[in-house]
C-alpha cells in the first residue's frame, strides 16, 4: 500500500471514528430523561401511589396487591430521582466510554496500517533483492512473496521473467556450442576432402597400371575394400559439410496444423511397421517457421524412432499443443520404443553422441534438429516419459516473423 493511500485511509478512519463517537454519544445520552421530564414522571408516580392508597381503603380484600404495586411505584420513583440527580455524571461516563471505544478502534487501525507498511517494506526489499539477482545473471530466481496485491503480482512476473531469461541463456549457450561444433565440422570436411579426392584418383590410376588381370584376384579385392572405405569417408565428409553449412531458416507465418497434416499424409507409409498418429486442433495455429526445415526435423525424429524399434512395430504420435499464455507453440513427437539410455540423456543433443550401433550413425541428426529449432528462435527438448522417447519442438508465435 502506497504512502498516499495510507494517509487517505487514516484520514477517513479518523472521520469515521469521530462520526461514530457523535452518533453513539447522542444515542446513549438521548436515553436519559431530561430534567423536566423526570420531575413530571415522578409527580405522576406520586399521584398513582395516592390512588392506590384510596383503592386499598375502599377494597380491603385486595390491600396486599395494592400495597405491592405501591412499593413498585415507590422504587421506580426513587430510581428516577437518583438518575435525575446524577444525570450529568452518567452522561459524562457514557461520553468517556464512547470516546475510549473510538480511540481504541483508531489506534488498532493505525497499528494495522503500520504493520502492513512494515510488511510491504520487507516484501519490496525481497523484490529488490530478486531483481538484483536477476540482473546479476543468477539462475532460477524465486521470490518468497505471495499474494494477489500488486507486490505479489510483480513477484510472479519476476519469476516468470527469470524462467524466460534462463531459457534464453540456455538457448544462447547451446547456439554457441553448436556453432563451435559446426566450425570444427567445416574444418574436418575441408581437411579430409582433398586427401580423399587424391586417394580416389590414385586408386583409379593404380587399377589402370595393374590391368584387369592383376586386379582380378586378391589385389583386386583389397582395392575394392579400400575404394569402399574411401566412399564411406566421403559420405562422412559430406555429412560434416551438411552440418557445417546449415542454411538460415526462411521463416514465415504459417499454419502449423496444415504442416502436420501434410507431413502425416506424405510420410504415412515411409517407415515399414511404424504408424503415424496425428492429434491437432480443429482451428488454425499460426507460428513463425521454415516449412521445409521443420518437416526435416520431423522426418529425422521419426527415422530415429524407426531405427530404435529395430524392425518391431510401433507408433509415433505427433501432437500439436497451442500456446496458452506463452510465446511458444509446442509440437510433441512421442514414440513407444525402448526410450533413451540414461547415460546419454544429458548429452543427447551434442554432436557425435549416438545410441546407434557403430557404423550406423554419426550422432549429428539430433544436433542438426536442435540447431534448426534454435535458429528459429525456439528449442528442441527431450521430455521424461514412462515408455519410449518424447520430444518437444518449441516454435515462436511472433507476428510478424522477426527479420
Amino acid at each position: 500500500m502506497r504512502l498516499g493511500w495510507r494517509l487517505v485511509t487514516l484520514v477517513v478512519a479518523t472521520l469515521g471514528a469521530l462520526l461514530l463517537f457523535h452518533l453513539l454519544h447522542r444515542q446513549f445520552v438521548g436515553v436519559l430523561p431530561g430534567p423536566g421530564v423526570a420531575a413530571e414522571v415522578v409527580s405522576a408516580l406520586e399521584r398513582s401511589q395516592s390512588d392506590l392508597k384510596q383503592l386499598a381503603e375502599a377494597d380491603p380484600s385486595r390491600r396486599a396487591e395494592y400495597h405491592e404495586r405501591f412499593d413498585g411505584l415507590q422504587s421506580l420513583a426513587n430510581r428516577l430521582r437518583i438518575v435525575d440527580h446524577n444525570r450529568e455524571e452518567i452522561a459524562e461516563r457514557q461520553r468517556k466510554l464512547v470516546l475510549a471505544v473510538a480511540a481504541i478502534a483508531f489506534v488498532a487501525l493505525g497499528l494495522v496500517i503500520a504493520v502492513d507498511a512494515r510488511r510491504d517494506a520487507s516484501r519490496l526489499q525481497m523484490l529488490g533483492d530478486a531483481l538484483a539477482n536477476l540482473a546479476a545473471g543468477a539462475p532460477d530466481v524465486r521470490v518468497a512473496v505471495r499474494g494477489r496485491d500488486p507486490i505479489g503480482v510483480v513477484a510472479r512476473m519476476i519469476e516468470r521473467t527469470s524462467d524466460v531469461v534462463a531459457r534464453d541463456r540456455q538457448r544462447l549457450a547451446s547456439l554457441k556450442n553448436l556453432a563451435a561444433w559446426q566450425e570444427a565440422a567445416r574444418r574436418q570436411a575441408h581437411e579430409l576432402r582433398t586427401p580423399l579426392t587424391v586417394a580416389r584418383l590414385e586408386l583409379g590410376r593404380l587399377e589402370e597400371r595393374l590391368g584387369p588381370e592383376a586386379i582380378a584376384g586378391e589385389v583386386g579385392r583389397s582395392l575394392a575394400e579400400v575404394r569402399t572405405e574411401v566412399g564411406r569417408l566421403e559420405q562422412l565428409v559430406q555429412r560434416f559439410a551438411t552440418f557445417a553449412k546449415l542454411p538460415a531458416p526462411d521463416r514465415q507465418i504459417q499454419d502449423a496444423c496444415a504442416l502436420l497434416r501434410d507431413f502425416a499424409a506424405t510420410f504415412a507409409d515411409a517407415w515399414p511397421g511404424l504408424a503415424l498418429s496425428l492429434r491437432v486442433p480443429a482451428t488454425a495455429c499460426p507460428a513463425c517457421f521454415d516449412r521445409a526445415m521443420i518437416r526435416q526435423v520431423l522426418v529425422n525424429l521419426c527415422d530415429n524412432a524407426a531405427h530404435a524399434l529395430a524392425g518391431r512395430s510401433g507408433t509415433v504420435v505427433v501432437t500439436l499443443r497451442p500456446p496458452e499464455r506463452s510465446r511458444w507453440l509446442a509440437i510433441e513427437v512421442a514414440d513407444d520404443g525402448p526410450g533413451i539410455a540414461p547415460e546419454v540423456r544429458d548429452r543427447l543433443f551434442e554432436p557425435y553422441v549416438t545410441t546407434a550401433a557403430p557404423g550406423q550413425g554419426m550422432g549429428l541428426g539430433l544436433a542438426l534438429c536442435r540447431k534448426i529449432l534454435l535458429d528459429h528462435g525456439g528449442d528442441l527438448e527431450l521430455l521424461d516419459s514412462a515408455q519410449g522417447a518424447t520430444f518437444h519442438l518449441l516454435l515462436p508465435v511472433e507476428t510478424p516473423c522477426p527479420e
